[in-house]
């Protein structure tokens, strides 16, 4: 078709009502937004409104091609009257053409600053916005997947201004990249692309929308962050073909495309290009026209309600769900929980998003790999069994081995609890005393009370953060009656009871329905420990020292006790033994202080001494070692009285006799060893003497034996 200034003329009007419809468009999301602060939607805005730019110089340029058209009609109709025969018109005939050279210029520098100026507009704006929302975005995912905005207060005017916009984008996009199939409203595709970007972001927008309904709010937390990036892209692409169009190689006369005209918007825009390019592939793939014979005419004809129906059966396939034998589940309905539990089995519900099944989830870390390979993943299970644990304090410590209060690897949870009720402040005042200690919590959900556990949280780690957050509560009121010396102590195992029947009691009273009566949390709480209870680390050292202290002072006293059993029992036989000892010899310093007669004392230390030598000990021994000797010396003295009183009678009866006895007696005894020699006064004498000493050894230890 040869094109004509008609033709740009509705091309001008085409841009200028697409203009329009931007505007229409980009203040209905952006009023939206900012009145009920929907950041998504503002985010779409910027999108929408920079379109405007797009199909404003679109506009112009048309408008420029429309006076372009009529200068050339002029000029040919000069032509035809033979006016150009002259010099002076053929001199003047290149000064007539301004509105083509005006052409060339938009083409050649103001198409190329638009394309640059939306290319740095949607990444500014799309970086603004991405480093604005991360934040709430962050947010919102650790909440459960809840939107940080109020756009999910307001459902109905989100869905009905998403819808709107994804409409009239889509079916003003479909109608503009049909004219551009011509050539002379190729330049449409521009503009089609913002009008179908458009309707991307409507049709987002009521999607997140309807899933939020659905329960599933982590698409709509997300969606601003999704916009911004989009933005992103959209602009790199644009400075992407800015410099790809600068080396593609064009036709004499051909007009360069704009930067700004998108091709990944352009496959939505125009998706039947897709289905002909994919069809001549095949054509030459396969050397012979495919899609000419007829089963691919039938198939092209059918393919509409082909997918209509597939999708439809889809969707209905959502209806059954199937529910393993360790799972237990709970139906909402428009978001609203139903009255009863899933059992395990198959089960029919109304289609997403209308209607959703719940599973709890168990959310276990495992490690996988073997060596430096080996690292820590988390996996989740949708499954009402298992044992799930909560750390309440501290955290468990990654070393291999004993485990010491001043290790730097544990990680400590510092709690306030009672200082030393010793200690306390002379003004009145209380020190402040510290502890750490890990209490892991280890529970089950209960058969048949999954749903009390599902209404806890929207998901698993919320659910997890509701029961962590009441046990804490617990925790802190219980370490803060307790004093130091107790966590640290042996009042462990009583603290670890009360916790736990604590915690219980708490969890009993979460899930309160309309009427306010608790449901419970629908768990069971398997065991509730209380390890590593320490000190802070810092003042490990003096505790340390303090239970060395202790445990010195206890030895000592063991040691003690050892000895004086020994001893007892080496002196009087036994500990009993011993106390009846002490026992008789305190009645008897009793009687001696009260001023008992001789005889009365003499009989309890005859008792006293009595229970002493019916002992096995010592003592006993030494009593009757005392008592031999005493015996010994007495019978010896009287042996020698009797001796004398003997001698004494002789001496009476024959005193001559008795002295020359005596006499001689001593005089054998002093010659006993002695060496006497006879001879005559006339023999010769000679004397040998033999010069052996008699005493060839004494004992120095024998005290009958005292001649050294």
């Amino acid at each position: 078709m040869k094109a004509d200034y008609l033709s740009y003329k509705r091309a001008t009007g085409v841009a200028l009502l697409g203009a329009g419809i931007q505007v229409t468009l980009g203040a209905a999301l952006l009023i939206y937004g900012l009145l009920r602060t929907d950041q998504a939607a503002l985010t779409a805005s910027i999108f929408v409104l920079l379109g405007i730019v797009v199909w404003v110089a679109l506009a112009v340029v048309f408008d420029q091609h429309r006076r372009e058209r009529i200068e050339a009609i002029e000029q040919e109709n000069f032509a035809a009257e033979d006016l150009t025969s002259s010099s002076v018109f053929d001199e003047a005939a290149g000064d007539l053409r301004v509105a083509a050279r005006r052409l060339e210029s938009l083409y050649k520098f103001m198409l190329p600053a638009v394309s640059l100026l939306m290319g740095a507009a949607l990444v500014v704006g799309g970086s603004l916005r991405l480093a604005g929302g991360s934040g709430e975005a962050l947010d919102a995912v650790n909440q459960g997947g809840r939107a940080v905005d109020a756009a999910s207060a307001s459902h109905g005017w989100a869905i009905a201004i998403g819808i709107g916009v994804a409409v009239i984008g889509f079916v003003f996009a479909r109608f503009t990249s049909g004219m551009a199939r011509a050539t002379v409203w190729e330049n449409l595709r521009g503009g089609s692309v913002y009008a179908v970007g458009s309707s991307l972001f409507g049709l987002l927008i009521a999607v997140a929308q309807f899933a939020d309904i659905a329960g599933a709010s982590a698409l709509l937390s997300l969606l601003d962050q999704i916009f911004a990036i989009a933005l992103i892209v959209l602009g790199a692409e644009v400075f992407v073909s800015f410099v790809l169009d600068i080396y593609r190689p064009r036709k004499a006369g051909e007009y360069p495309r704009p930067a700004f005209d998108s091709r990944l918007l352009g496959f939505v825009a125009a998706p039947d290009r897709i289905a002909e390019s994919i069809s001549d592939a095949i054509n030459y793939q396969f050397g012979f026209e495919v899609t000419g014979s007829w089963f691919y005419r039938l198939l092209s004809k059918s393919f509409l309600w082909l997918v209509l129906v597939g999708g439809v059966a889809s969707w209905l396939m959502s209806s059954f769900v199937v529910l393993d034998p360790h799972q237990r589940g709970l139906l909402l309905v428009n978001g609203t929980p139903s009255d009863r539990e899933l059992g395990p089995g198959l089960h029919v519900k109304p289609p997403w998003p209308f209607g959703r099944v719940v599973i709890p989830e168990y959310t276990r870390e495992e490690r996988v790999g073997a060596g430096d390979a080996e690292r820590t993943v988390e996996v989740n299970e949708l499954t009402a069994t298992g044992v799930r644990v909560l750390e309440l304090a501290g955290e468990p410590a990654r070393v291999d081995g004993p485990v010491l209060w001043q290790d730097e690897a544990l990680r400590q949870t510092l709690m306030v609890v009672q200082p030393d009720r010793r200690t306390g402040d002379e003004r009145g005042g209380r020190a402040l005393s510290l502890a750490t200690v890990r209490v892991p919590l280890y529970y089950t959900v209960k058969p048949g009370e999954a749903e009390a556990f599902i209404l806890l949280g929207r998901d698993s780690a919320s659910r997890d953060e509701t029961l962590k957050h009441t046990a804490q509560r617990v925790l802190v009121r219980e370490l803060g009656s307790r004093t130091v010396e107790e966590i640290v102590g042996g009042g462990r195992d009583e603290i670890r009871r009360e916790l736990q029947a604590g915690i219980e009691r708490a969890f009993a009273g979460l899930n309160p329905d309309t009427s306010g009566t608790p449901r419970g949390a629908g768990v069971e709480i398997l065991f509730v420990g209380f390890e590593d209870a320490r000190p802070p680390r810092e003042a490990a050292a003096s505790f340390e020292q303090v239970f060395e202290a202790n445990q010195k002072s206890k030895q000592t006293v063991t040691n003690a006790e050892r000895f004086r059993a020994t001893e007892l029992a080496r002196t009087v036989g036994s500990e009993e033994q011993a106390d009846l000892v002490i026992e008789a010899l305190d009645a008897y310093d009793r009687l001696r202080q009260s001023g008992a007669d001789d005889q009365t004392l003499r009989e309890q230390e005859i008792e006293v001494r009595s229970i002493i030598e019916n002992s096995s000990g010592s003592a006993a021994d030494m009593i009757l070692a005392a008592q031999g000797a005493r015996w010994e010396t007495h019978m010896r003295a009287r042996g020698a009285a009797e001796t004398y009183r003997g001698r004494l009678a002789a001496y009476q009866a024959a005193p001559a006799i008795m002295d020359m006895r005596l006499r001689l007696q001593q005089m054998a005894e002093a010659i006993e060893d002695l060496r006497v020699y006879v001879v005559d006064r006339e023999l010769q004498k000679r004397i040998r003497i033999d010069l052996k000493d008699v005493y060839i050894g004494t004992d120095v230890f024998d005290p009958e034996n005292q001649d050294l």
